[in-house]
């Protein structure tokens, strides 16, 4: 029992299932476009693939992150860093989930199997491997990692990736920078004492509210835009935006105050209730 929740946390079960759910609304929203009725097996299978893939991906980065962990605060207590867990171990468990992903995606088409692989690509590849521990910008590109689910979600309903899916895909890669600059500029201390060059970190925490309040006003850009597409209706994406006009407000304030820290993780939940709301009721459109 404590080797699953050990592999639990390392594979950051919270954060697969908000990535989940964007792939399963974009799934439902890509029926309902595409005018085709729903089919469990379909349905399960490019779940499963979403799932095991994110959760993979997610391990391996915790294996290549391990040493980082252990620097900082908010992790030195997650598995790897505290030997619960091996680094061999998460590792060939994590590929392991990776490649059952990515054969129940191809069950489905070769679309959700290349999301699949995409995402694993780009948060590994780009975004951990050659980024990360080079470049503030790191975020911005690791984002579209992120965002894959969504596609993936798309292209298993509908056969292929359309505007409606590359639509979410992007929503969801923009606001990732939103959701690491806000946590970032919060727990600037601890990115600092691990080396790890965040906006906040090489510019000041000015810098990563400022960064933070453009990505946010994308962000409401890009949502707006799904809404006029008629992805989501009217209430929907009204409901769904307050959290986010809430964020921007408290980073926008917080230039003015000089509270930026403790403005930033306001905004970081407002934020998180924001991507969860706003793909809840696409579904439910």
């Amino acid at each position: 029992m404590g080797k699953l929740k050990d592999f639990m946390e390392v594979f950051k079960v919270k954060q697969t299932l908000l990535l989940l759910i964007t792939g399963i609304s974009s799934y439902l929203v890509g029926l309902r476009i595409a005018g085709k009725p729903f089919d469990a097996l379909s349905f399960i299978a490019v779940s499963l693939s979403m799932f095991l893939t994110i959760s993979g991906t997610t391990g391996v980065n915790m294996v290549l992150d391990a040493d980082i962990d252990s620097l900082m605060f908010r992790t030195k207590n997650r598995p790897i860093p505290m030997n619960r867990l091996t680094r061999r171990e998460t590792l060939v468990i994590s590929v392991l989930l990776i490649a059952i992903g990515l054969i129940c995606g191809l069950l489905v088409n070769v679309y959700v199997a290349t999301a699949g692989l995409l995402g694993f690509l780009i948060d590994i590849g780009v975004y951990t491997w050659l980024l990360k521990r080079k470049s503030p910008w790191s975020v911005v590109f690791g984002g579209f990692a992120g965002g894959m689910p969504a596609l993936g979600g798309w292209a298993g309903a509908t056969g292929s990736f359309g505007l409606g899916g590359v639509m979410l895909m992007f929503l969801v890669a923009v606001w990732s920078s939103l959701h690491i600059w806000t946590l970032a500029t919060y727990y600037v201390d601890d990115y600092r004492k691990a080396n790890i060059p965040m906006l906040p970190v090489v510019y000041g925490e000015k810098r990563g509210v400022q960064g933070s309040l453009l990505v946010g006003l994308l962000v409401l850009f890009i949502s707006s835009a799904i809404y006029y597409l008629g992805l989501i209706s009217f209430w929907g994406y009204v409901i769904s935006v307050i959290p986010l006009l809430l964020a921007i407000v408290f980073l926008a304030m917080s230039l003015r105050r000089g509270n930026y820290r403790d403005a930033s993780f306001r905004a970081f939940k407002m934020v998180n209730m924001f991507m969860g709301l706003f793909f809840l009721l696409l579904a439910l459109s």
